[in-house]
């Protein structure tokens, strides 16, 4: 008994959907690819070359337009701003090392130099 692949409806709709697809993918349709244009505004890193990659065009790099655009970004005030919850967040430890080049004075010599300011 041979096979059956389907029946004759499913054939016809499988035949439309692939003329369909055909038609979709073809260059040569006017109406083929995608409903969305690709922006060409000059703040797109991803634009078309209006040149078309000619020599001599004053297309600009997508390093640079990624540069330009991170340029025009604002910070954000409130989050420099905010305050850290933890106490010690930001807290740099009294340690010798970081405090090397300092000149100290103990208590006996703080006390002869208020006395000698008397």
């Amino acid at each position: 008994m041979p096979k059956t692949t389907g029946s004759k409806r499913s054939l016809n709709n499988k035949a439309k959907n692939v003329r369909y697809m055909a038609a979709k993918t073809s260059k040569a349709s006017p109406k083929a690819g995608s409903s969305f244009k690709k922006s060409k505004a000059s703040t797109n890193p991803n634009r078309p070359d209006p040149a078309g990659g000619k020599a001599g065009s004053q297309f600009r790099t997508k390093q640079t337009i990624n540069r330009l655009n991170m340029y025009k970004e604002k910070p954000n005030v409130a989050k420099m701003k905010e305050r850290p919850s933890d106490p010690s967040a930001g807290r740099i430890a009294p340690d010798r090392r970081w405090f090397g080049n300092v000149r100290t004075v103990d208590q006996k010599e703080l006390e002869r130099y208020r006395q000698n300011l008397q």
